[in-house]
């Protein structure tokens, strides 16, 4: 794409046994055509719990995205990731 991308990254403490996939599957389903890319780059253990840290990488094809249109799907994602009672974002 000629217009630029956005990183965002986000951290949350969940129970040990959760797998990274069911968290990336809540991401992709909250954050719309405009994520490109979903990583894992940092997984550890602590006290029965595990924390994931997520890099999301946005972008647009027709136009260049601006903080509050990805700061909305950012929310969107914190707040699905909250109704999980046992899901803390860092």
């Amino acid at each position: 794409s000629p217009f630029p991308f956005i990183v965002r990254d986000i951290a949350l403490w969940v129970p040990e046994q959760t797998k990274p996939e069911e968290i990336k599957n809540i991401i992709k389903e909250n954050s719309g055509e405009l994520l490109t890319h979903l990583s894992l780059f940092d997984e550890f253990k602590k006290e029965g719990r595990t924390s994931f840290a997520f890099r999301l990488v946005f972008q647009s094809m027709e136009l260049t995205l601006t903080d509050n249109e990805i700061n909305d799907i950012m929310n969107k994602i914190s707040s699905e990731l909250r109704k999980n009672p046992d899901f803390q974002i860092r």
